[in-house]
């Protein structure tokens, strides 16, 4: 267990703290940790569960088909489905059965939410349509959630260690001959031996141009001499992870080309990670990189023109064409930003989160620089900045790929904190 019985109880407070400011007396929530979904064909096969993140971190318990309740008169009561005596044989002892309030059996929901007569129940966690007061009530819940206690801090510290390890195994086996898939199972293979459950999304290799593919999927194709190699890969322990990404050369020798593109997102990274602190909108902080990145390729001779239209003109879209970063913790996206319904784009890309940042908020900082062939060969693009780009100079850095640094920071009350600090990553070629 992760979490002791205070975690959970400190956590319930800070929530029922804003909770009650929205909650009449005789107002319930529910939150439900959700059902096993069946695989197609798969006779009494189920994926693995994965509990909603909001019922995790208000419980402690990964257990399918439970609820929590809260009302400001009961407090927080605990629904639990009966534990039928067979699943003990296929499944053993469950410790995360462990009840940390008033337990009931789930067959008791019914009559107790009956008994109790409340005059609106409310329903998150695992379930579709949150409207209304539902979501208000979510969002409070998400606000909450953002800010992450010490026990949390401590665990995605100690899964920054793990792929630590990981990443180091990389850096010495990476070298011309090695296939992608190969550097995948060098990655995978440790962290698992070193105490990661899992990873908490596909681990992303790309060698040459591959890196240019921002989700590129390791494959067979085989590391050349002078390229670069993007791997972003993270660890999880219980939904709790960290979300990575280091740039690796194939071998000693790299062109000048490759060594100005790394230095230009390191800067954008150094400069951004520096922006970030208490106060800051990350809005500020994105645009930042994209203003950083488009002076680059203007010094490239990759843009040409007035500095000043070019990021009117968002030209460094192309380029870097997603967000600087997303809050990250419990799950790779963590809460994201469910209650901006209406988000808006900063230099091409609908940010995940367009917050203002505050202390104990988790965040990746991963600005990015890439010769994508969709973009650069789509013919509304091209058309669009004829004027801005110099096509003929881009044909001489396709062979690159992509350049990504993404480091996970905590936002503390002077700055941030990088968790990912000891993870291998060069400053210079």
């Amino acid at each position: 267990m992760y979490f002791s019985n205070q975690d959970i109880q400190l956590r319930r407070q800070k929530l029922a703290s804003k909770w009650d400011s929205l909650l009449k007396p005789d107002e319930a929530v529910l939150v439900y940790s959700g059902e096993p979904l069946a695989k197609p064909g798969g006779l009494d096969q189920t994926y693995p569960f994965l509990p909603h993140p909001a019922y995790y971190w208000l419980t402690g318990r990964r257990r399918e088909e439970e609820v929590i309740l809260y009302n400001k008169n009961e407090g927080w009561l605990e629904f639990q489905k009966a534990i039928p005596a067979e699943e003990a044989v296929w499944e053993g002892a469950r410790k995360d059965l462990l009840v940390s309030g008033p337990g009931y059996n789930l067959l008791e929901l019914g009559s107790f939410l009956e008994k109790n007569k409340f005059s609106q129940i409310y329903k998150l966690g695992q379930v579709a349509g949150v409207a209304g007061k539902a979501f208000d009530l979510r969002t409070a819940l998400d606000q909450t959630r953002r800010v992450k206690d010490s026990s949390e801090i401590k665990l995605i510290k100690h899964l920054a260690q793990i792929a630590t390890y990981g990443y180091q195994k990389i850096q010495e086996a990476v070298h011309p001959g090695i296939t992608e898939k190969e550097i995948q199972i060098v990655y995978e293979g440790e962290i698992l031996r070193r105490g990661a459950h899992t990873v908490p999304y596909d681990t992303i290799i790309g060698s040459g141009t591959n890196s240019a593919i921002l989700h590129a999927l390791p494959t067979q194709k085989n590391v050349q001499e002078n390229e670069f190699v993007l791997v972003d890969a993270g660890c999880d322990i219980y939904d709790y992870c960290v979300d990575i990404t280091r740039m690796f050369p194939s071998s000693g020798k790299i062109s000048s080309q490759h060594r100005a593109l790394y230095q230009l997102v390191l800067k954008a990274h150094h400069e951004c990670m520096a922006m970030s602190k208490p106060g800051v909108f990350w809005r500020d902080v994105h645009n930042h990189a994209a203003k950083v990145i488009t002076e680059g390729l203007l010094q490239f001779g990759i843009l040409k023109g007035n500095l000043s239209t070019l990021l009117e003109k968002e030209v460094v879209s192309v380029f870097f064409p997603h967000g600087l970063g997303h809050l990250v913790g419990l799950r790779v996206r963590d809460t994201g930003q469910e209650e901006n319904v209406n988000p808006k784009t900063y230099f091409g890309a609908r940010l995940r989160v367009d917050i203002e940042l505050e202390e104990n908020h988790l965040i990746t900082v991963e600005p990015g620089c890439y010769f994508i062939q969709a973009l650069l060969e789509n013919p509304t693009i091209k058309s669009k900045y004829s004027d801005d780009i110099a096509w003929n100079e881009v044909e001489k850095w396709k062979h690159i790929g992509g350049v990504r640094m993404e480091d996970n920071i905590l936002i503390t009350r002077e700055g941030n904190d990088n968790l990912t600090i000891g993870v291998p990553k060069s400053t210079e070629f």
